[in-house]
């Protein structure tokens, strides 16, 4: 699959709900250093909503070096897995004015260019990106109130 809008799978993965089966899971958010290198860091489904088939928003550490990326250039990748294969998401995303929760987060929008699903005829993917929360209690309450502020400036 190659296709400019997110699957429906995707859509529901990223509407917020905080799926069980999938709230360990992280989603690589892949920016352009300023050494012209990929710069990796990984989202939850607490930090990111889809807005729409072609619009995402999401929230990160507003001092961090992918947020001074993104500020720079903007262009993104996302991969994570999901339906047996690697969902990978190329978006341009531009920061927001808004900040979210007492930790000021920094906003961004990505308008989303390619959705690509990678398959082997040979393999299926079964995993990703996988993590563990040291205060599950405190990370799900910050991931609520993150997806609440987002989706009220979709």
């Amino acid at each position: 699959m190659n296709n400019t809008l997110l699957p429906p799978a995707l859509l529901t993965l990223l509407d917020g709900s905080l799926p069980p089966s999938h709230l360990y899971q992280a989603i690589r958010l892949s920016s352009v250093g300023d050494n012209g290198w990929p710069y990796a860091a990984q989202l939850s489904l607490g930090e990111i909503i889809a807005c729409s088939p072609t619009e995402l928003l999401f929230a990160i550490w507003p001092e961090s070096t992918t947020t001074r990326n993104l500020k720079r250039d903007g262009k993104i990748t996302l991969a994570l897995v999901l339906n047996d294969a690697v969902m990978e998401i190329q978006a341009l995303a531009v920061a927001r004015p808004e900040t979210l929760t007492d930790l000021k987060l920094a906003v961004f929008r990505a308008e989303v260019k390619q959705v690509i699903a990678h398959r082997a005829p040979y393999a299926t993917v079964t995993s990703g990106l996988t993590f563990s929360l040291k205060d599950e209690t405190a990370a799900l309450t910050r991931w609520r109130e993150q997806i609440a502020g987002l989706k009220a400036l979709a």
